[in-house]
């Protein structure tokens, strides 16, 4: 984890260079970085884009989630298409009003 980084059992707050991603990657979150999305819908009220995260957040981590719910944010990240830092793209609005 990078320095600074802390982890609570469900939460989680950003460090510089962070990017949902790679927290979702790290083995004390969910080990898999396809499961971002469980992470951007967790927090929709504070992540507006999901590619522009800032130090200092503090995000839920959702323990939670049906297989269902897994299966559909992995599938959002395998297959959810360009991206531009600053913009939402609908595909990210699609999934969240699963």
């Amino acid at each position: 984890m990078a320095a600074g980084a802390t982890l609570a059992d469900d939460s989680y707050t950003v460090v510089s260079g962070d990017n949902l991603w790679n927290i979702s990657g790290k083995s004390a979150v969910y080990s898999d970085p396809y499961q971002w999305p469980l992470i951007y819908k967790a927090n929709r009220s504070q992540i507006n884009d999901p590619d522009l995260i800032f130090p200092g957040q503090t995000f839920d981590i959702d323990r939670n989630a049906s297989s269902a719910e897994m299966d559909a944010a992995i599938n959002h990240a395998r297959t959810r298409g360009a991206w531009s830092v600053g913009d939402v793209e609908q595909s990210d609005l699609d999934f969240l009003a699963q």
